[in-house]
């Protein structure tokens, strides 16, 4: 091509040289500066009557010298080029960072100049700073998540399980190299528990979040109530890649509500009952006056007999009215009662019952059993389980009351055992942990769920301790009633 072509014009080039964005000079081999362009001159803020001849070594200060004199150079000159040197330019207004690129010009196959390429390293650096805080702040947060005792866990678009955390180990069972690459609705949740998260996981996939609780499962089998964040990992333009799970065990916390929720309806029914019980006195005040006038009229011992057991049943009323009031108060000073006769009171005032139904009542040990306690609260105590075992033998049965002088196991203590049992339908263990929570009831509408409950409050203020053994089998079958009463 011929050389007056304009492309090839040796001004454009000493243009494009000298307006070049990067530092451009040429140096001899002492380290004087030859040519330099506008921008190196920028860097090292120099201006064009001082740069050509200035030393480039000085502009390194004393230690970049010292580096030029006796790394730099002697690399450079037997390799010919070295890259991205990191360097500080001294300048009148202070330190320039600047990467240089050095690559020998030779003449006659000898070394005759340097020519180094200056780039801006001021930018490059904070980037690095800032790369270098960011993948430390990275690091800070994935030690949080890893020793986080929520379960985090992050996993593919199919579902299978990319990441697990420490917590997610203690939470589940499952250790990291088991669960990564596994399902994660079949690690967490119980099979019929998997179709909601799937339906949560749809939602996931266009990018929305969910949050809610679910019952989660561990390894062992073992259920417990969790909470779940689901949020997507979306990349432009829109497409889901991932997703991450953050689960919290909240038992203790349900617990709570649900205790709280119990106090609360306690609470409530004590109100009731308190404004039931004092709304309930002042008629029985008149019926009481009205037994007492006619027990001064009636004409026969058999009739005055029914009269005696009418007022004795009155004051048992009045007696729990008062309780109700006093609900946590002792609602009279302790006597010594006989619980034979006991047992053959309640027999008899539920005599109607137990013909009706069937039931056959036997009291064992007829000999007396003294016992000192409140005993309009031990009645009551009687009369709530002998009333629930004639609930549960509908069909017939056989009622046991017995009572004997008895020691208790644990502590060596004297007292009275009550055995009341019956031969019923009996409970399975799921029932039979929960009767003497407040409010449950196997008897539908028709039961409030109180009277176990307050049976068992009612034994605890006697200092009595209570045990219970049921079985719901064909044969043995029944509920068993065991209490001890200390003597006092």
């Amino acid at each position: 091509m011929k050389p007056a072509d304009p492309l090839y014009d040796p001004a454009s080039f000493e243009d494009l040289f000298e307006h070049a964005p990067c530092g451009y000079a040429v140096l001899n081999l002492d380290g004087e500066i030859v040519q330099a362009n506008a921008a190196f001159r920028e860097l090292a803020r120099l201006d064009g009557g001082k740069v050509i001849g200035a030393s480039f070594r000085n502009l390194l200060g004393a230690a970049g010298a010292l580096f030029f004199d006796t790394h730099l150079l002697p690399t450079l000159l037997l390799s010919g080029r070295r890259k991205e040197i990191a360097l500080d330019l001294r300048t009148s207004q202070g330190r320039v960072p600047v990467l240089v690129n050095f690559t020998v010009q030779y003449a006659a196959g000898e070394p005759a100049a340097i020519r180094a390429v200056l780039l801006d390293a001021a930018e490059r650096r904070l980037f690095e700073r800032n790369l270098l805080r960011s993948r430390k702040e990275a690091e800070q947060l994935a030690e949080v998540i890893l020793h986080s005792s929520d379960a985090i866990i992050t996993s593919h678009v199919d579902g299978r399980i990319r990441n697990w955390n420490n917590g997610a180990s203690e939470m589940f069972g499952y250790s990291s190299g088991e669960a990564t690459g596994g399902l994660l609705a079949e690690l967490i949740l119980p099979a019929d528990q998997r179709e909601s998260l799937a339906k949560a996981m749809r939602e996931v996939e266009r990018g929305r979040e969910y949050a809610g609780e679910i019952v989660a499962c561990r390894k062992d089998g073992s259920q417990f109530e969790a909470s779940i964040k689901l949020t997507p990992h979306m990349e432009a333009p829109g497409t889901f890649v991932a997703s991450s799970a953050v689960l919290r065990d909240i038992s203790l916390q349900k617990r709570a509500e649900r205790a709280l929720l119990q106090n609360e309806k306690l609470a409530s029914v004590g109100r009731l009952a308190s404004s039931i019980a004092h709304e309930i006195n002042n008629p029985l005040a008149s019926v009481t006056n009205l037994l007492y006038i006619l027990d001064l009229q009636v004409p026969t011992p058999e009739l005055k007999a029914l009269v005696t057991t009418a007022q004795e049943e009155l004051a048992r009323v009045s007696q729990i009215t008062t309780h109700t009031l006093r609900f946590h108060r002792q609602s009279s000073s302790p006597a010594d009662l006989n619980v034979t006769k006991l047992f053959e009171s309640v027999v008899g005032l539920y005599r109607a019952r137990l013909r009706n139904s069937n039931v056959v009542a036997k009291i064992g040990d007829r000999a007396a059993t003294e016992l000192r306690c409140h005993e309009g609260e031990l009645r009551q105590i009687v009369l709530n389980i002998v009333g629930n075992a004639l609930d549960a033998m509908k069909n017939g049965g056989v009622l046991h009351l017995r009572c004997r002088d008895s020691k208790h196991r644990g502590t060596g203590e004297a007292g009275v055992r009550i055995v009341i049992a019956d031969s019923g339908t009996g409970m399975d263990k799921a029932t039979l942990a929960r009767i003497f929570e407040p409010f449950f009831s196997t008897k539908g509408i028709g039961g409030t769920g109180l009277g176990l409950w307050v049976t068992q409050d009612l034994v605890q203020k006697n200092k009595g301790r209570m045990a219970v053994r049921s079985s719901n089998r064909h044969i043995p079958r029944g509920t068993v009633f065991s209490l001890f009463f200390p003597f006092r």
